[in-house]
């Protein structure tokens, strides 16, 4: 009997040799083995050593991997993580959206051409808005940007103004500009960093005094030179746009910060490329302070797997207002109402909502929010909890 033991125990070893085991799955998968003639070959597959990755009997990830891809690809390449901005494939840990996990004719097992990949993500309508391009978008978007991830925003490689002055001469610069008015002003608050319709990559909507050269409306002159804005608050700004109404509201965006000129947070006070003045496109804005919601709605998460097809196209604006409202969260009007707007069949089918029901988990009234979570949730129809039956029994207990 021991004998039989030690030669099973023998065989199973001689199976799972990883010498074995790779010879075996270039037998069954010519397709990969196909790909060892590639210009660049991920160096697993060139030792042949498939157990690098790979579970050769079973796994609970796909492709039999034997961890997560993030986590995988950490474990050989550390430097890609780690960063204070990361790429958002990175953060989501969708390695393999970019490289081929085997082999590519692109350098780093990219899948395809640098800008087909970046265009792939990043809508090419976005980015280029004009013929005119910046020289470096022409090269190709690691000029400025780092594909992983680094410490500064933008994914870039250095703070804004110091990539500029990499290209652009400071002499350069004084040249054409009144240098004393712009001390202190970024390059992008004027000019787009990738394309324009206009020449020197100006952006396309001017601010109204800044237009007509009136900077004195905003700022303190000395002849030519800008001392500084007038006042650092909010009330720079409602001299020409007056708030009452969102000033006389309970939630207010504009009375966030009293000593601040919290305007300036979303809008550019000289050009723009998105009206009214937006200095970039409304979710970006909107995730530069609701991180828990970016947060969310960027996870590829089994939780939030679901999300409204509103916030899936950053159309924040659909739902909430910008400026203020007198209901949580900034809706247009009561949470009922906002979302029978667009779906009109549950306006006159629907589960009880209001003093009709009350949710007795928290004591209030129900409303669509109660049951559905629009940034993201596990539920198909964006429901908190798996509408056959789990969500149900949150409220209607089972007596057994």
């Amino acid at each position: 009997m021991k004998v039989k033991l030690i030669i099973l125990f023998s065989l199973f070893c001689f199976i799972s040799n990883p010498v074995h085991s790779e010879i075996n799955c270039l037998n069954c998968h010519p397709d990969i083995k196909k790909q060892l003639t590639a210009d660049n070959v991920h160096n697993p597959l060139k030792k042949k050593d498939c157990t690098v990755c790979h579970n050769i009997h079973a796994s609970d990830e796909p492709n039999l991997l034997i961890e997560p891809t993030k986590d995988l690809c950490l474990s050989c390449h550390k430097k890609a993580f780690g960063v204070e901005y990361p790429h958002l494939p990175v953060m989501q840990g969708e390695c393999d959206k970019c490289h081929d996990p085997h082999a590519s004719p692109y350098k780093a097992l990219l899948r395809n051409s640098e800008d087909k990949i970046c265009f792939s993500c990043h809508e090419k309508k976005e980015i280029i808005i004009g013929k005119r391009l910046h020289s470096p978008l022409k090269k190709g978007c690691l000029s400025c940007h780092k594909a992983h991830g680094g410490e500064y925003p933008w994914l870039l490689g250095k703070p804004p103004e110091k990539l500029c002055l990499s290209c652009h001469q400071e002499t350069e610069i004084s040249k054409s500009h009144n240098v004393p008015a712009i001390k202190g002003t970024t390059c992008l608050s004027c000019h787009n960093a990738h394309s324009s319709k206009k020449p020197r990559l100006l952006r396309e909507f001017t601010h109204n005094p800044y237009a007509k050269k009136q900077c004195g409306q905003c700022h303190v002159l000395e002849g030519k030179i800008i001392k500084g804005q007038k006042t650092k608050n909010r009330f720079l700004c409602l001299k020409c746009h007056p708030m009452e109404k969102a000033d006389a509201s309970i939630y207010s965006h504009t009375q966030a910060s009293p000593r601040a000129n919290v305007c300036l947070d979303c809008h550019s006070p000289h050009l723009s490329d998105k009206k009214p003045a937006l200095k970039a496109p409304v979710r970006r804005l909107c995730f530069n302070c609701h991180q828990d919601t970016k947060n969310r709605v960027l996870s590829n998460s089994f939780d939030y797997k679901y999300k409204h097809p509103e916030v899936e196209k950053g159309a924040c604006l659909e739902c909430h207002s910008a400026h203020a409202g007198n209901v949580p969260y900034f809706f247009k009007d009561d949470v009922v109402t906002v979302c029978t707007n667009c779906h009109k069949r549950h306006a006159k089918f629907t589960h009880p909502l209001g003093d009709k029901a009350i949710d007795p988990r928290c004591k209030k009234e129900l409303d669509c929010v109660s049951c559905h979570h629009p940034m993201g949730a596990k539920g198909i129809y964006n429901t908190i909890f798996d509408y056959k039956k789990e969500l149900c029994i949150q409220c209607h207990k089972i007596e057994t």
